[in-house]
């Protein structure tokens, strides 16, 4: 006797098959006999008769199967089955997730408490620490600032543009024609902070390669023959020096000697360079 067919109807829509089958899909479920689905409703419609017991894997794997049903899905079993091939291959693991975020005790409970005041306070201390950067003096008490540095209106192109202040600092090397080195010069413009180490010196030409400080220059050249009107301007030697209080936060130090009063003049200007 002939064995009964099974009828069974292949949804239109199949791209959503791999979200409706468990993560054992590929399994054969079981044979339904004398189970008629309701047609497509299409203008191809009709019901598909198949021979054997209905599984996902039977519509992929029967090239038989795949021509008996009409050509508008096919892209879409090809699409169902790279999606089913991702599911089923997947790993347990990947699919479930068991972490539990719960304390284990209280003694867990407090040392994350613990944990987090002491970053947080670790955090405060860092952002405290870089904001207390060493404080310098561009004028001594009781010396003259000279005529010249008063009127200059310049200011110095950073990320933040910060105008040229006077500097009037006495220095006995001055009358000599000496110049302070990195560590005199920390203890002039920074009495109680050590800046040695963060202190280098610039020629003329290489903080103004644009010429853009022009008018700073000639100040400070100025300043320096104040007291000698026939002095020659242009012989007046100037340097620059450069002290870097932080990563970002700079100072450029124009000055010159001042041999017939026995100190440093010029103009400084702070720096916010990112």
């Amino acid at each position: 006797m002939r064995p009964s067919r099974i009828h069974c109807v292949i949804p239109r829509y199949l791209g959503n098959i791999s979200a409706a089958l468990p993560v054992t899909a590929g399994v054969r479920l079981p044979a339904k006999r004398n189970c008629l689905r309701p047609s497509l409703r299409s203008a191809n419609a009709r019901n598909y008769h198949i021979d054997r017991p209905f599984s996902a894997r039977n519509i992929f794997n029967s090239p038989s199967l795949a021509h008996r049903l009409p050509r508008e899905l096919h892209p879409r079993i090809d699409r169902a089955q790279s999606s089913l091939e991702r599911v089923t291959t997947a790993t347990p693991a990947a699919l479930f997730s068991t972490t539990s975020n719960a304390m284990s005790s209280d003694d867990a409970y407090m040392s994350f408490l613990d944990k987090a005041n002491s970053d947080l306070n670790a955090g405060q201390s860092q952002k405290q620490g870089t904001s207390d950067t060493a404080r310098t003096e561009t004028v001594d008490a009781n010396t003259k600032v000279p005529a010249p540095l008063k009127s200059v209106d310049a200011y110095y192109v950073s990320d933040a543009d910060e105008p040229f202040e006077p500097v009037a600092l006495r220095w006995e090397g001055a009358s000599k024609g000496d110049w302070p080195n990195a560590e005199q010069f920390s203890s002039l413009v920074s009495p109680d902070t050590d800046l040695s180490k963060a202190i280098s010196t610039l020629s003329p030409s290489s903080f103004d390669p644009k010429n853009q400080y022009s008018s700073v220059l000639h100040a400070v050249r100025s300043a320096a023959v104040e007291q000698d009107t026939d002095a020659d301007q242009s012989k007046v030697e100037v340097k620059v020096y450069r002290v870097e209080l932080t990563s970002t936060k700079l100072e450029y130090w124009v000055v010159a000697l001042d041999g017939a009063e026995g100190r440093l003049v010029g103009l400084r200007a702070k720096s916010v360079e990112s």
